[in-house]
């Protein structure tokens, strides 16, 4: 189990530098097939294609940065939940005011069929509200 939590905390780190460098490849390897990613006032993006489709199109125009501390891991027999924080800064490429998030999120992974650990479900969450 001790390896399986080093495992996933290196999954973390390898999402967060995936973001920071608008490395869509390395989202596509960190995703699971069936995998759900749940924005902030977005409805959900289903699936690893849908995914990686959506954070290409995002990456096109905005540069992202995000700085995350995980707070909770825990390892069950199948699953392995991830509790943390984030700041995450949004620049439009062609100019403008950076926009800067601070929120919470949980991330669930899962086992492939590879026996790899998969982001499943990535619920994330901002701690205000819109304007």
């Amino acid at each position: 189990m001790a390896d399986d939590r080093s495992e996933v905390l290196e999954l973390e780190q390898r999402y967060s530098e995936a973001i920071n460098n608008s490395d869509v490849d390395e989202i596509d390897d960190l995703f699971a097939d069936d995998a759900v990613l749940m924005l902030p006032d977005r409805p959900a993006v289903t699936g690893r294609d849908a995914i990686v489709s959506h954070q290409r199109e995002f990456f096109r125009s905005i540069k992202a940065s995000i700085k995350s501390v995980v707070v909770e891991v825990e390892v069950l027999e199948s699953i392995v939940y991830v509790r943390g924080a984030f700041n995450y800064g949004i620049a439009p490429k062609m100019g403008g005011d950076t926009v800067v998030m601070r929120g919470k999120y949980l991330n669930l992974y899962k086992r492939d069929v590879m026996k790899q650990w998969r982001i499943w479900r990535s619920i994330n969450n901002i701690d205000h509200p819109h304007d």
